[in-house]
């Protein structure tokens, strides 16, 4: 069993030498493909196929302008900044930014830590979130947290500005390619939750 662990992550990763990066889809594929998902459920349990928490990034935050990074070319990041490719319509409210800012720190912070039910019945961010302290800078209207993914410990950053009437999003894998639709699964949720607080437009278009 250990042999066979060994052998999947070592070709996750590009095998002996390799740099190829670690995936979801890379990752759920292999084992689908070898048919043998429930074999490998105790290793996962177990950390032995992770975590691949990844690199933090050291470019987040707010830009000059007030917006947030954009998303590259790999469909697995969302942003109010950036390309109409990878672009969501921001968050909007219609009442007091102090409020506006009660509303979305309670969402966040009510996120369950044992994640949340997609359409389809999956389970995503299983691995528990973090919301963490704003940098010194953000006047308190940014936001950032952490969301993990259960058997692999995939790590996907989250951020939001809020002020003007507008919340400006930020949602990202740290690794590889499809995100399977996580990211959006989550902005969709957290945008739900705003909504029902009443005084919230949370179209985001994805």
């Amino acid at each position: 069993m250990l042999a066979a662990v060994v052998f999947l992550a070592s070709g996750l990763s590009g095998g002996a030498g390799g740099s190829a990066a670690i995936t979801r889809r890379g990752i759920v594929g292999a084992i689908g493909g070898m048919g043998v998902t429930s074999a490998f459920a105790p290793a996962a349990r177990a950390g032995l196929l992770g975590p691949f928490p990844g690199t933090p990034p050291d470019d987040l935050g707010i830009r000059t302008d007030g917006s947030l990074k954009g998303c590259g070319p790999s469909p697995n990041c969302w942003s109010t900044s950036g390309d109409p490719k990878h672009k969501v319509a921001p968050f909007e409210y219609t009442k007091s930014t102090s409020t506006a800012k009660a509303d979305l720190l309670a969402v966040l912070k009510a996120y369950p830590q044992a994640g949340i039910k997609t359409k389809d019945g999956g389970i995503i961010d299983g691995g528990g979130n973090k919301l963490l302290i704003p940098p010194p800078n953000s006047d308190g209207n940014y936001y950032y947290a952490q969301f993990t993914s259960k058997k692999f410990g995939f790590v996907d950053d989250v951020e939001f500005n809020v002020g003007g009437g507008k919340v400006a999003i930020r949602s990202a894998s740290r690794q590889g390619d499809s995100d399977l639709g996580v990211n959006a699964a989550r902005l969709s949720y957290i945008a739900q939750q705003l909504a029902a607080k009443g005084g919230w437009k949370t179209e985001l278009g994805i």
